[in-house]
């Protein structure tokens, strides 16, 4: 693990997952402008929904943390704080939707075509920020002896609350954890690939249906490898259910605007 980069030129460090995070952001902006504009919108008003969304990400992911894990504000990190920790994906998700669905209907603009605009730039930019989490040594996995469970630093953010609850004589004894960023990463990219390639071949907004129901499945999957600080009823019955509902929901709106395409009826007779 590498929590500190440095940079050569500079000579001076920069925490990983920061670096990281803000890589992510670019990419999402790299990509999403050229196919934002294939979706008929106009290259400065692009660029001022992709501020607006990671504006809203922003808020939506800290307030979504505040929500599930409400332990962890009232020391050194504030609710308001503009430090980059304390952010929970899927109130990042609901807020920037929130921003894409208001900016659609100000600009009359159709909804799907920007949807499937925003897949690819989407999961690249989750990518990489899994890198700086990996990197970082958070969001991690519970304690493991199989093969797939990797040693973290002592000084990583996955070994902090192990430190703390064992004598300093052992604190020298490595633990290994799953290490599930790795895996989202991967489960992350790899749903890219159905999604833009039956996308193609169905109608508007089938590509971000598609994707979104791989990802919520694979966020289900991973989950119970995950070590997570909330109350068990966050991580045994409010995430499960939320993926399980988005997974539903994404399935039914993908047949839904799918049911009379003829590619749609041969890709389900497979």
């Amino acid at each position: 693990m590498h929590p500190d980069i440095v940079i050569p030129l500079i000579g001076s460090g920069i925490k990983s997952y920061t670096l990281f995070t803000v890589l992510g952001a670019l990419i999402f902006a790299a990509v999403a402008l050229p196919l934002l504009r294939r979706a008929g919108v106009k290259p400065l008003q692009a660029l001022a929904l992709i501020v607006a969304m990671a504006v809203t990400f922003l808020i939506g992911a800290r307030l979504w943390n505040v929500a599930v894990n409400p332990g962890a504000y009232g020391g050194a990190l504030k609710w308001h704080s503009f430090k980059l920790a304390g952010f929970s994906l899927y109130g990042g998700v609901l807020g920037a939707a929130i921003a894409l669905l208001v900016w659609a209907r100000l600009a009359q603009a159709r909804l799907l075509p920007l949807l499937d605009a925003i897949v690819l730039p989407s999961a690249l930019a989750f990518a990489l920020a899994r890198v700086g989490c990996f990197l970082n040594g958070c969001c991690y996995g519970v304690p493991t002896h199989t093969a797939l469970g990797m040693e973290f630093p002592l000084k990583s953010g996955a070994q902090e609350i192990f430190a703390s609850l064992v004598p300093i004589s052992v604190l020298s004894l490595p633990t290994k954890r799953y290490p599930t960023q790795l895996f989202e990463l991967a489960l992350a990219l790899l749903g890219i690939i159905p999604a833009l390639a039956v996308g193609r071949r169905l109608k508007q907004g089938s590509g971000f249906m598609l994707y979104g129901v791989w990802f919520s499945m694979a966020r289900l999957a991973v989950l119970p490898l995950r070590s997570l600080p909330y109350d068990d009823i966050v991580t045994n019955a409010v995430y499960p259910a939320l993926y399980l509902v988005l997974t539903a929901l994404g399935a039914a709106v993908l047949i839904s605007i799918n049911k009379r395409s003829p590619d749609y009826e041969k890709i389900r007779s497979i």
